[in-house]
């Protein structure tokens, strides 16, 4: 039986969005958290409460470079910012959850990662010294890091997380703790720390908090949603949830879309994203590169975008840009190839890689490094911020010309897109 919470979860979510929590400087919100928070050798806070084989997880970090005052606007049940800045519900939203449950004495091992947002920092370390020292009796770890009002997610990146029963069973239990509730299981989860857990421990999910629009200006907390799922984590009994997914096998879905060079799959997933608003998945390098995220904000779109750029050659190798972006940099890019006369039937462009179909079968693909020689407008590894694409108008019209295109857009999507991969 829980007790009665103390916390006003409201409250507590104003002052953790107060401001912004860029990487490396997590160390600043420490004081707003439970004071009985230990750090672990690689700067990451947890807490052991009690006797559970359940890992919570969420992350500290904000989706921005920015460390700044957050302006809160209130518009119904929903919080967001006055358009300055992020929110930041990704990820406060999840640490509000679980500082709300260790008050409450929930048994499990909770940990607060830091970098989520540059790589899944802190849970990457954490997971390379557990596939040697499993930590015994863990069967589950479960992120509070996900968009949305109903998402228990079974694949991240393709992969499979938890199996089909562990997340019925767990939405079951959150459905009845709230008959407002419509949790189910997801199949289209993208990265979030859990996934760094999965072939160490059987049960590794990622559950809505009830944001949206993570990682721009708009981002949107509904803060009636957070407020009774606080309260329901406190009545699902986790350490009975069914234990069913062999950690030792993979079993794949589909792959992702915005994908960068075609190395496979890492299965350390060594430069992991959160589930971010653009539904983007990644390969890398097998030789794991030493790289470096620039931020940018796209202001056309209101976006908090990013390059992962190898720091030796200053190749992107991959991307985080809003589905409108990679939409608008498509016209420019049909436009480059129109004005080479090529006679092609369609073209697809994911962010990364271009692919070009001719007759009779044929195609061609290259990348947006490739691109980038040709259109220096997709170039923006400078970190500056984005408004409109500078055209060079001996080439092209106008950018009335590509607005007017966007604007007709839609139905050229239509026919060359598969709507399902987007979030």
């Amino acid at each position: 039986m829980y007790k009665l919470t103390k916390m006003n979860i409201k409250d507590k979510f104003l002052e953790l969005t107060s401001r912004t929590y860029p990487h490396g400087t997590e160390e600043l919100v420490f004081p707003l958290l439970d004071s009985r928070l230990q750090k672990d050798e690689f700067g990451n806070l947890f807490i052991q409460i009690g006797e559970s084989d359940v890992m919570f997880t969420s992350h500290l970090d904000t989706a921005t470079s920015a460390n700044t005052k957050v302006n809160h606007v209130f518009v119904d049940k929903y919080i967001k910012t006055d358009g300055t800045s992020i929110l930041g519900a990704d990820d406060k939203a999840g640490v509000t959850i679980m500082l709300h449950m260790i008050e409450n004495n929930i048994p499990g091992l909770y940990y607060f990662f830091l970098g989520e947002e540059v790589g899944c920092v802190g849970s990457r370390k954490v997971a390379a010294k557990q596939k040697t020292e499993k930590i015994e009796g863990i069967n589950k770890v479960i992120s509070f890091d996900r968009r949305g009002n109903d998402s228990v997610i079974t694949f991240q990146s393709s992969q499979r997380c938890c199996s089909d029963g562990f997340g019925e069973a767990l939405s079951k239990q959150l459905n009845l703790a709230d008959d407002t509730f419509s949790y189910k299981n997801d199949p289209t989860g993208i990265l979030t720390d859990s996934i760094q857990f999965i072939s160490i421990y059987s049960e590794c999910t990622n559950i809505s908090v009830g944001y949206q629009s993570e990682h721009t200006f708009s981002e949107t907390q509904d803060i009636e949603h957070l407020e009774k799922l606080a309260e329901a984590c406190l009545k699902v009994d986790w350490n009975n949830l069914p234990v069913e997914r062999d950690p030792s096998k993979t079993e794949y879905k589909s792959y992702g879309r915005y994908s960068g060079y075609d190395g496979g799959w890492d299965d350390d997933y060594d430069y992991g994203y959160s589930s971010y608003g653009s539904g983007f998945s990644k390969r890398t390098f097998d030789t794991k590169p030493r790289t470096e995220k620039v931020w940018f904000h796209d202001k056309k779109f209101n976006y908090v975008s990013s390059l992962e750029i190898e720091t030796l050659t200053k190749k992107v190798v991959e991307v985080d840009l809003c589905n409108e972006r990679i939409q608008y940099e498509q016209v420019i890019i049909d436009k480059l190839l129109k004005s080479l006369e090529l006679a092609y039937e369609s073209s697809t462009w994911d962010g990364f890689k271009l692919k070009v179909k001719y007759e009779f079968d044929h195609s061609t693909e290259c990348n947006r490094n490739d691109l980038i020689e040709y259109l220096p407008e997709l170039d923006y590894s400078s970190g500056d911020d984005v408004n409109e694409v500078d055209i060079d108008t001996t080439s092209y019209t106008s950018h009335t010309s590509i607005d007017t295109d966007m604007r007709n857009y839609s139905d050229y999507r239509d026919n060359y897109y598969d709507e399902d991969y987007y979030d």
